[in-house]
């Protein structure tokens, strides 16, 4: 027992040094990635639930849309699906809300470009909306409303409990990928589906919390539904490698099957909004004529696991296998450009598994000898056009591969993933985000960088103590200025404070020759109206262009085109601070406040003085109960205290106080000082020695 308790001591300390090396708000992004974890993995096991139970409701038929549409009566096929459609039009009516897709989209743009700010109470009724849609037939997949939740689910909680920026970016970006993940039993993919499409690129410091995120959702999802690969797929594999060929052939069709499909998914979506009429009758429009197509065929139905599974296991005749693929793409257009909600993960599986099944059974049917059964064309078809419409082959090959669970057939849908990518690429064809992202005229940067960039404003880090002179002050007062002031240009404002433009050191002395003239010179004759200013509201990224291409240390800031009132100036050195702090994450040149005014968070950088720095100083365990005073950081060392942060032990939360001198203090504490570099060094050696005896 006691050693039992001396272990449990050991853990419990070495996890408070753990945790005392970080930052409050790291501490607390590293307690959220398994709370994420485990509510997106509960929210995915619910809405299956609710799917399930709605679905029933409608068809009362069993577990399989497909099986429960073939029981009903071909008026019924019809009539489900169009109260369906009223119902989601009715939804988005209501609640003021854009229910198309699955909202991967949203959360893409969330990511880039509003620092992960996602409304929890504007999702939910999407999510509403998308269960409504899939439990009547909607051609969408099951994916959507889960990824849709979960983003928001962290962007909430990341919110609520202050994170940093880049962190709340994260821990939206890991529930959203833990949401697919766990629908289709797939954290490898879901992984990579993160870092690929979500963020758009493969950080390392991303990979991690994605990682943990979506191992904890997808152990929730398979407690409560079963771990088995969502596919049952016969052991298929590359017969020869006279294959090859063929399957070179499958990659560049599933490329141009890629482009059609994204194409008719923006055909059809600006065939609904040209159509007359009120909104909500958008959708029930577009769900009776889904009706119409699977009354025929039912088949068009739902997300299309079954339609999968038996194009895989060869139950098609060849006739329904060569209609299906332009059927489905049908359904698919009209339930998504209508206003369903849904994913297009899944539509994009069965489009490629019914493509790779016809084209598979032509190939066996010329070859039977030297080319694999149809079935294993399906399954490389599936990634084939997963790749090509999302422009992500890695994620596609993991995310086949984790649901298949075959690897022998991972060479051929390696290559075609490869080739249905590069040809959707050299054949200008956009991926399914980057068409929406067009759509609403959204250009996302690239990189982290790029977002990071993107994220902080003019704002933020320009300064307001900004001189200027009237249209009418003399020319001698003009030359004045630039002999006492090392500056090259000067802004000019009217009468009424309106900036006019900016004169040009060099400007001056084209009217150096008119001699007597002179006097006779204001400041209105040397202004050049098109020198380039700033608003505050634009983001650093796109200031980059006009340094570039203007030859000036520092740009004017008006409030915006219309007043043009000058308010202040930003400079290249501003620029290159934030650059080489916030993305170098090299030494701190500027002091970076944040500002909140309710839910609002406004980042604000300052510039230090030459050689001045900000740092968090921890108090050491000796010198406990020792106060302000005694430690003289000011009297002595020259450091300036902002604020002292404690934690409460019982709670475990901090708090941020100003400290008074005899405010005594206690181990773990710490004090934000600003100083010179070297007195704060001093200051630190200082507590790390012996508190003197008295």
């Amino acid at each position: 027992m006691i050693l039992s308790n001396n272990f449990r001591r050991w853990v419990r300390d070495r996890l408070w040094a753990q945790l005392g090396k970080r930052s409050p708000s790291e501490n607390t992004f590293l307690l959220l990635l398994p709370v994420v974890g485990l509510l997106t993995g509960l929210a995915a096991v619910g809405i299956s639930h609710a799917v399930a139970f709605l679905q029933h409701q409608f068809w009362d038929g069993g577990r399989y849309l497909l099986d429960a549409a073939l029981e009903n009566p071909w008026p019924l096929r019809i009539v489900i699906p169009l109260i369906g459609g009223l119902i989601v039009g009715v939804i988005g009516v209501t609640f003021k809300v854009e229910t198309r897709g699955a909202g991967t989209v949203s959360i893409i743009q969330a990511l880039a470009l509003k620092g992960g700010h996602l409304s929890l109470s504007q999702t939910l009724p999407r999510i509403v909306a998308a269960i409504v849609t899939l439990a009547t037939g909607g051609a969408l997949g099951r994916e959507g409303p889960p990824t849709q939740l979960g983003g928001a689910l962290g962007s909430h909680l990341g919110r609520r409990f202050k994170l940093q920026p880049q962190q709340l970016r994260m821990l939206v970006c890991a529930a959203s990928a833990s949401a697919l993940a766990a629908v289709y039993n797939a954290p490898i993919g879901g992984s990579l589906f993160a870092l690929e499409v979500l963020m758009g690129n493969f950080a390392l410091e991303v990979f991690g919390p994605v990682v943990v995120a979506s191992v904890i959702s997808t152990l929730v999802y398979r407690s409560a539904l079963g771990g088995l690969p969502r596919f049952v797929v016969p052991h298929y594999q590359l017969v020869s490698a006279w294959e090859l060929p063929w399957y070179l052939l499958l990659g560049i069709i599933a490329g141009v099957v890629s482009i059609i499909f994204v194409k008719a998914l923006s055909w059809a979506q600006d065939g609904f909004e040209k159509m007359p009429g009120p909104v909500w009758l958008r959708p029930t429009v577009g769900f009776l004529l889904l009706g119409g197509l699977g009354a025929w065929l039912p088949h068009v139905f739902g997300n299309g696991y079954e339609v999968v599974n038996l194009a895989l296991h060869e139950q098609f005749p060849w006739q329904l296998l060569l209609l299906l693929p332009a059927a489905k793409l049908v359904a698919t257009a009209l339930t998504f450009g209508s206003g369903g909600a849904g994913g297009l993960f899944m539509p994009s599986l069965v489009i490629g598994g019914l493509v790779g099944g016809a084209f598979g059974y032509v190939v066996h049917e010329w070859f039977p000898h030297s080319t694999a059964e149809y079935g294993a064309y399906a399954l490389v078809g599936m990634g084939g056009i997963v790749a090509g419409t999302t422009h992500a082959p890695i994620t596609a090959i993991m995310m086949i591969f984790e649901q298949t669970d075959n690897y022998q057939i991972v060479l051929p849908l390696m290559f075609v993933c490869i080739v249905s990518h590069a040809t959707a690429r050299v054949l200008g064809g956009r991926s399914l985000n980057d068409e929406a992202l067009r759509r609403r005229g959204v250009v996302l940067p690239r990189g982290p960088e790029a977002g990071i960039m993107q994220t902080i404003r003019v704002a933020d880090v320009m300064h307001d103590d900004v001189e200027a002179v009237t249209e009418a002050t003399p020319f001698a007062q003009v030359v004045d200025y630039f002999l006492k002031r090392p500056r090259k240009n000067l802004y000019v404002v009217d009468a009424g404070g309106r900036y006019v433009g900016t004169i040009r050191l060099h400007s001056i002395k084209d009217v150096l020759h008119e001699g007597q003239t002179l006097g006779m010179v204001v400041a209105r004759d040397l202004v050049d109206e098109q020198f380039p200013y700033l608003r505050p509201d634009e983001k650093l990224a796109d200031t980059m262009d006009r340094f570039w291409r203007e030859d000036a240390e520092r740009l004017p800031v008006i409030n915006n085109p219309t007043d043009r009132r000058l308010i202040g100036w930003m400079s290249k050195r501003d620029l290159i601070g934030v650059y080489s702090q916030e993305i170098l994450r090299k030494r701190q040149l500027l002091a970076h406040f944040v500002m909140r005014d309710g839910d609002q968070r406004r980042d604000v950088f300052v510039e230090l003085p030459e050689g001045f720095e900000l740092r968090t100083v921890e108090i050491p365990v000796h010198q406990a109960a020792r106060t302000l005073a005694q430690l003289a950081p000011r009297s002595t060392y020259g450091v300036h205290v902002l604020v002292l942060k404690r934690r409460d032990p019982a709670t475990g939360c901090e708090t941020v106080q100003l400290p008074a001198p005899n405010t005594q203090l206690l181990a773990g504490d710490r004090l934000v000082v600003i100083g010179e570099f070297h007195k704060i060094a001093q200051f630190m050696a200082a507590l790390a020695l012996p508190v003197p005896s008295e």
